[in-house]
């Protein structure tokens, strides 16, 4: 395109002298041409050109406004992200100042434990005696965990504990730990007495419905301990149960409840062990509770206790129909526990399954059938705890009638203690006994052989006795080793069955 003389080169202020407009004009009329033609056209075209130029700057302006505002976008964002990560780097920091053990912490460790708390070790675990005396407070003195179980001379604990501000006469510091020595710690510190009846408290639990678990005991624990000869040849075995004809099904119920056999067979007798009709002297029969809470301990009471001590099956336990085949292979008569309110409820929990008289009858027949049914093959009940339920008179007789109509045997266990559950049961004409004492209240060699002592005691003056115990490695040791005396004293270790066909039922 031709672009006219006024957009060429910049002209002098001579040339603008020079320019005579007449001059073009008459160039241009000889040519016979309008003199002004050729630049209305390029001005026509000019301005549309123009036109054009004016949109393309306004898209231009456009795409700059929509750049300019994403970046300002992603700006922010980054911004803010940077914050984010700021903000969780201090909190990250500040976690872990605080929760470590670095800054203040060692002046925290170096004070002194406040009066009846143990002293922390240096790997953060804290020393811990066992449970004091059931009745005495802190009764343990400051005992280690070796001199209770052994009595033997154990290491000495750290002394941390700073000496008393006050004028009386300090009290000597325990001896300092060596460094050859390996004090003997716990992972959990407690001074508070422990009354050995509460199932929360046989974990060392203080916080109300803390649950019920047994404490941690490893296989390790009693590799030492040899199996018994008849958990391994399994001649003392007993007969396979449960047997079909002693169960029978309830609606809404979960599982098979004991019966009576069509032929009059009760439960009690089908399931005991059979009574050695040679024994005359002094019997005394042993239950040990919580079966099926910890694996290590229950196979450890299963396999080498005697045959002759009985086992008690938690109703919490799993695999109960597993623990109670392995029970009788090994040639164990098995009861099944029923737990039952406590004065001391909730330090002492018996759990979601015990009777309770604060509950209406039909909802404690309920738990009860409950219990009865979460295994076969068993030859009655033992009370789990049940200090307060057992003085209930009314509720009781409720709930001792379907025993004796399901031909069960009923046992109330643990320590002697007042109630009324035994003179109902006889008056009910239930098969029935009472434990004397708990064998290992204070779980050490030299208690329980005192208890055993005095359970042989009872026998001889009343012709049996029965005490009960928990599976820990300390009992079942020290039960294995009177169990070895009894010959020469002519006591014998019987079931507890046995014991129940001498009390002479009406």
């Amino acid at each position: 395109m031709k672009f006219p003389k006024l957009f060429g080169r910049k002209k002098s202020d001579e040339d603008e002298d020079d320019f005579d407009p007449e001059d073009v004009d008459e160039a241009d009329a000889v040519d016979g041409k309008n003199p002004h033609a050729d630049i209305d056209e390029e001005m026509t075209v000019g301005g549309a050109a123009g036109e054009d130029d004016d949109d393309e700057y306004e898209e231009y302006d456009e795409e700059d406004e929509e750049l300019g505002g994403s970046r300002r976008k992603a700006l922010l964002f980054a911004g803010l992200g940077a914050i984010v990560v700021l903000l969780s780097a201090v909190g990250g920091v500040g976690w872990w100042y605080f929760s470590g053990d670095h800054g203040a912490a060692p002046k925290i460790a170096e004070k002194a434990p406040p009066p009846g708390r143990a002293a922390k070790q240096a790997d953060g675990s804290i020393a811990m005696s066992m449970p004091s005396k059931s009745g005495t407070r802190n009764a343990s003195g400051g005992m280690s965990l070796n001199q209770m179980a052994g009595g033997a001379e154990a290491p000495a604990r750290t002394a941390e504990a700073a000496q008393p501000e006050q004028a009386a006469p300090p009290e000597p510091a325990a001896k300092p730990v060596e460094e050859s020595e390996t004090p003997t710690v716990l992972p959990v510190a407690t001074n508070t007495p422990v009354n050995m009846n509460s199932m929360n408290n046989l974990n060392a639990s203080q916080s109300p419905g803390g649950g019920m678990v047994m404490p941690a005991v490893g296989s390790s624990m009693l590799a030492s301990i040899p199996d018994h000869a008849s958990a391994a040849d399994q001649k003392q075995s007993l007969s396979k149960a449960p047997v079909k004809g002693l169960l029978e099904d309830k609606d809404g119920v979960k599982g098979q409840l004991p019966k009576i056999g069509d032929k009059g067979a009760q439960p009690w007798q089908a399931y005991a062990r059979p009574a050695d009709p040679n024994v005359t002297g002094p019997k005394i029969a042993i239950l040990i509770e919580y079966i099926g809470l910890s694996r290590a301990a229950s196979l450890g009471a299963i396999n080498k206790l005697p045959p002759a001590v009985t086992m008690v099956l938690s109703p919490y336990g799993n695999d109960l129909k597993d623990w109670l085949f392995r029970s009788r292979l090994a040639g164990h008569e098995v009861f099944i526990g029923l737990p039952m309110e406590s004065d001391n409820f909730p330090m002492e929990d018996p759990g979601p399954l015990s009777l309770d008289t604060r509950i209406q009858v039909a909802e404690n027949s309920k738990r009860m059938d409950m219990v009865l049914a979460s295994v076969g093959g068993y030859v009655g009940v033992v009370t789990m705890m049940g200090s307060k339920f057992l003085k209930a008179e009314g509720q009781l007789r409720k709930v001792l009638q379907p025993l004796k109509v399901r031909g069960l045997m009923f046992v109330v266990g643990g320590a002697k203690k007042r109630n009324d559950a035994f003179s109902i049961a006889a008056e009910l004409g239930l098969p029935r006994a009472e434990s004397e004492v708990y064998i290992d209240e204070e779980p050490r060699i030299g208690p329980i052989r005192q208890t055993l002592d005095r359970l042989e005691s009872v026998a001889r003056d009343r012709g049996y006795a029965i005490g009960t115990a928990r599976p820990y490695p300390v009992t079942i040791k020290t039960i294995l080793e009177w169990e070895k005396t009894l010959a020469e004293k002519k006591v014998s270790l019987v079931p507890v069955s046995s014991i129940a066909q001498g009390v002479n039922p009406k």
